[in-house]
């Protein structure tokens, strides 16, 4: 080998072993390197104190609700409707046409009549018979 080819082997002997080098130590630095720590425990007090209010708004929110529950359910025991009660008994609404009330009063007549039940049984059905038509004869009042 001529001295020209030797150098030039030699400068890239040089320039592998120098790359090979630079490559060894990147992966150790990249072996050894500690990640980037976030630090957890950083608060963005602007943010709690918005999460906070919208806290304080919620609860004032649910007091009022909670109020106006209360002063509901206290409007709606005041009005409590006794005709709606006394339909209630029989299974009507006041709301019942006529044609209906009269129809659940046969209805009830048929199946409450003394003479249909055994006479151990008489006095009952004699009592619930004629509970249904007082209930019938108090709807008949009322709807005049």
């Amino acid at each position: 080998m001529s001295l020209p080819w030797a150098t030039l082997f030699g400068y890239l002997m040089l320039i592998v072993a120098a790359i090979a080098i630079l490559w060894g130590l990147s992966v150790l630095i990249e072996r050894h390197a500690t990640p980037l720590k976030r630090d957890r425990n950083i608060i963005d007090h602007h943010y709690v104190a918005a999460l906070e209010s919208m806290v304080a708004q919620a609860e004032a929110e649910t007091e009022t609700l909670r109020a106006e529950l209360q002063r509901l359910r206290a409007a709606a025991a005041s009005e409590y409707d006794a005709n709606a009660a006394l339909f209630g008994r029989v299974g009507l609404s006041p709301a019942a046409p006529e044609w209906l009330v009269a129809a659940a009063r046969r209805a009830y007549r048929a199946a409450l009549h003394p003479d249909r039940h055994p006479t151990h049984r008489k006095m009952e059905a004699t009592r619930r018979f004629t509970l249904a038509e007082e209930i019938f004869d108090q709807i008949a009042s009322v709807r005049q």
